[in-house]
């Protein structure tokens, strides 16, 4: 195949060469023998004209006397001399009245053309015709016309034709036989260059070479051809010797991989283990801080004590909120951002921010306001958790960079070309602003104004790009203005559905007054703004200016205790008219009030930070004409604050802690839930044998019998109605990707520390509601300040006195918990020195962090935190025997203060039990 390939490119090549030289010969001839035959033509005609014009003019004046007399004879013995001429074919004389006179030959006379006729025609018509008028005494008397052949011009054109064709044929053969001399030289090595190179293609022989035969440009293509393989074969050497060393390089870096792999999957294993860990000593605290502090908030309190309460329990579930962020971090880094699409109230989400930064913002001296404008839904479909994440960091960063004036967080309503509505969120400040340089990068991960704000204020410059990437996730945009000395404003906007229509303030009948007394820079326009959206036209005055007559003209006074101190005595000594009705705005923690409301120099009060609906509410009582007065110092219970009740619903809780235990109980018993408790899983297990119960909240964590081992034997009971019995998993360690607690059996989870509507959600899930309830009246000692006056003055070394104080505070009944606690620990921790000091002996790695971790978890839940920290570097270190030694030295030393110290605790807390 492929010599018949080479061949028919060998024939192809030849055919070509002779073709060009045939073409070439034979187009040279045809051309020379066209023009040398155009010449013949145009010369013989024009000769033959010439000559036969001329006969005719002679003639003509031969025969003018007989036309002109019109003797016919005579005519024709003239014209007869003319037909002896040779070539002559015919001969016609016309007159202008008779027509043709005479006409002599055989041959059809031709009409004249005067067009001149073509080398073709000429050819085809084989005759000329030339034309003379009869002149006779100056007048034209007839016309002569004589027609010659021409046959013999093409006779003799194709004799030329023919002499052209011989030369045409002797000059092809003669360059036929110089083509085939040449192909030889020319086609011959190319021919075997193309050998070579096929011969290469197939076989990847490189090694190959064509040989040089001329040293024309032929032998220099071939010569380059040859250069070429050399080139590529040294190419595919070197190739060859990379490839080998690339492999070995490929097998080290595979082996250095596989180890860093590995390396990265331990540390990241290690590093989930540390979270869970820190997940669980965490949540376990917090659990009943949480609880308890919810259950106080929900208690019968004075405004304040309230507020106190309420900023409590913020703050944890703030808290919470962080650990939860803590623990998913592994998801946002992999770009998987789960977002809640659940109703959101922007006006409590804003108040709940304000209140966590209140009081820093009041310690830093800047007024820290939020503001909702009217058009505001009350409530939208959203994820509250992320836009309270945005906003506290946003609130955070305008209050590191302000040292003065006011921080304002505003919320208000957009509509989008579609129609849409969308919720901006705004926080502006008068800090120190930003350059406008820096305004395009400010959103970059570790990117901040100035390198210097980092040494300065604090932060790893990645807030505002989490922030931006939340918001984006929403499906929103952020930007900043700013201008440097004077503040920014961050502000960023979420697509919201409303599902809750703006809550609007009452209108007034007739036109009403305000003076506006207050402190700061921005407080005052806010309370102005709401009081305008209200109908009524409000005054900003100086709250440190002394009160002026045209406050008689006022019908509402919102001021500071100051201004309405100093309004009372100016009153009281000049003007016993008319007085406006007077509304108290005071600080978080500020005692004024109270004296101003029971001496009735105030009527109601207000307390900073002035959320919205407070000011809807405000003014709802002023138009009603129900201004609290005194009754607001009182306890109040608030109808938003009632639990539901479960009553006659039986729940057995499983938990290894004591504490844990406790407050589970305190917390179901607010729910109206009989509550029985166990200790371990197996404890858990004998009791759904033995009684009937309705749920069970069980704990993942514990010895004996864990809680998935417990619920899988309670799952293997014979009788149907305790098999199915509802489970809920009550867990400090928060759910993974592996739903560990589904795939043992259990109906749903709890997470430590849970709230009371957590929990409450949790049991109505599996257990019908009976009523709304509202929680007991919580003791006072909890609420008072008994409890500052007492243990928090003293101090101790192994125990942590703010940890004892929150214990304490979980008990309806004071110390009572700690006690309580502090006995439990005393049993425990003895057994859990000795289960140590065992592991220890028999070298058990994993029985020492075992027992190091349960005397860890009991130790910070009473507050034992110089015990607790000990075996936390004995958990740490279990591992590793050989560095344990000085670590038992340690943990022994520390066990044995704390066990002295105990005493002392108790003692400080028996007062309070008492």
């Amino acid at each position: 195949m492929g010599r018949l390939s080479v061949a028919g490119r060998q024939s192809s090549l030849r055919n070509q060469l002779t073709m060009l030289v045939i073409v070439a010969v034979f187009g040279a001839v045809l051309l020379a023998t066209g023009s040398f035959a155009l010449r013949e033509v145009e010369q013989y005609s024009a000769e033959r004209s010439r000559e036969l014009h001329a006969n005719a003019v002679i003639f003509a004046a031969t025969i003018a006397a007989p036309v002109r007399e019109g003797d016919e004879r005579r005519t024709l013995e003239a014209l007869r001399a003319i037909s002896a001429l040779p070539h002559i074919d015919h001969i016609r004389v016309t007159t202008p009245g008779r027509g043709t006179f005479v006409e002599l030959g055989g041959a059809v006379a031709l009409e004249a053309d005067a067009a001149k006729p073509g080398f073709f025609d000429r050819l085809a018509e084989r005759s000329i015709v030339a034309t003379a008028p009869v002149i006779d005494s100056g007048e034209q008397v007839g016309l002569l016309a004589l027609t010659a052949d021409t046959s013999e011009l093409g006779d003799k054109i194709s004799e030329i034709i023919w002499d052209a064709l011989v030369a045409a044929l002797f000059s092809a053969t003669m360059a036929l036989l110089i083509a085939l001399r040449m192909q030889r030289g020319v086609t011959d090595p190319i021919l075997d260059l193309v050998r070579v190179m096929r011969k290469v293609r197939e076989t990847d022989d490189f090694g190959a070479r064509a040989k040089r035969a001329t040293r024309d440009e032929t032998g220099e293509l071939v010569e380059a051809f040859n250069d070429m393989l050399d080139k590529i074969q040294d190419r595919d050497a070197r190739l060859l010797a990379q490839q080998q060393n690339l492999q070995k390089i490929v097998m080290q870096r595979t082996h250095e991989l596989k180890l860093a792999k590995e390396a990265a999957e331990a540390a990241n294993s290690a590093k989930s283990d540390f979270l869970a860990t820190v997940s669980h000593e965490i949540r376990t605290p917090m659990n009943g801080l949480l609880v308890m502090a919810e259950l106080i908030s929900n208690s019968e309190l004075p405004p304040r004590q309230k507020r106190y309460a309420d900023v409590i329990v913020r703050s944890g579930k703030s808290l919470l909120t962080i650990i939860n962020d803590i623990l998913d971090f592994s998801k946002i880094e992999a770009g998987k951002l789960d977002l809640e699409n659940i109703p959101v109230r922007p006006a409590d989400v804003i108040a709940d921010v304000i209140s966590l930064f209140w009081e820093r913002a009041q310690k830093s001296g800047v007024d820290l306001v939020s503001y909702v404008a009217p058009g505001v839904p009350e409530a939208i479909e959203g994820d509250p958790v992320r836009i309270a994440q945005v906003l506290s960091n946003l609130v955070n960063n305008a209050l590191k960079f302000t040292t003065k004036g006011s921080v304002i967080l505003a919320a208000r309503r957009l509509t989008r070309d579609d129609g849409a509505i969308a919720i901006e969120f705004s926080v502006a400040d008068t800090g120190i602003g930003i350059p406008q340089e820096k305004l395009s990068s400010i959103f970059e991960a570790f990117s901040q104004a100035d390198q210097s704000t980092t040494r300065k204020f604090g932060g790893t410059g990645l807030g505002l790009a989490i922030c931006r990437r939340l918001v984006e996730a929403m499906g929103g945009a952020i930007g900043v203005t700013s201008k440097e000395g004077k503040g920014s404003r961050f502000s960023f906007d979420v697509p919201a559905r409303e599902l809750e229509r703006p809550r609007v303030f009452p209108r007034s009948l007739g036109d009403k007054r305000a003076i506006v007394a207050l402190p700061g820079s921005a407080t005052p326009m806010l309370v102005a703004r709401y009081l305008e959206e209200a109908g009524i036209s409000p005054q900003i005055v100086s709250d440190d200016a002394r009160p002026t007559d045209e406050l008689a003209y006022a019908d509402y006074v919102f001021a500071s205790p100051r201004f309405l101190e100093a309004l009372s005595v100016r009153s009281g000594a000049t003007h016993s008219g008319w007085t406006p009705a007077r509304i108290c705005i005071s600080d978080l923690g500020d005692n004024a009030p109270d004296r101003l409301l029971s001496a009735g120099i105030a009527e109601d009060l207000i307390i900073k930070p002035i959320a919205r609906h407070d000011m809807i509410a405000q003014v709802e009582r002023i138009f009603d004409g129900r201004l609290r007065g005194s009754a607001a110092l009182r306890s109040v219970r608030a109808a938003d604050l009632k639990t539901p009740s479960f009553a006659g619903a039986r729940v057995l809780a499983a938990d290894d802690s004591a504490v844990n235990r406790e407050v589970v109980k305190e917390a179901l018993g607010r729910l109206d839930v009989d509550v029985t408790l166990a200790a371990d899983g197996a404890e858990a297990v004998a009791l759904v044998e033995s009684n009937r119960f309705d749920l069970v909240l069980m704990d993942c964590s514990m010895p004996v019998m864990d809680g998935f081992a417990a619920t899988a034997a309670i799952r293997r009971l014979a009788d149907p109605a305790r098999a199915k019995i509802p489970i809920v998993a009550l867990t400090a360690h928060v759910e993974g990707e592996d739903k560990s607690w589904q795939r043992a059996g259990m109906n749903g989870y709890v997470t430590k520390p849970f709230t009371l509507a957590t929990l409450a959600s949790a049991l109505a899930a599996h257990l019908k509601v009976q009523s709304a309830a509202v929680g007991a009246p919580i003791s006072r000692s909890i609420a008072g300040p008994i409890i500052d006056s007492g243990p928090s003055l003293v101090r101790f070394n192994s125990f942590d006195e703010a940890a004892l104080k929150n214990l304490s505070e979980m008990s309806s009944s004071g110390g009572d918990l700690v006690l309580r606690s502090l006995a439990l620990f005393e049993t425990h921790s003895r057994e859990a020195m000795l289960r140590l000091a065992a592991a220890a002996k028999a070298r058990d790695t994993k029985e020492i962090a075992a027992a190091a971790h349960a005397l860890k978890s009991m130790s910070f839940n009473v507050g034992a935190k110089a015990l607790g920290e000990a075996c936390a570097r004995v958990e740490r270190s279990s591992a590793d025997l050989a560095a344990l030694r000085p670590l038992f030295r340690a943990l022994r030393a520390a066990y044995a203060t704390t066990a002295a110290e105990i005493p002392a605790v108790r003692k400080a807390f028996e007062p309070i039990a008492a």
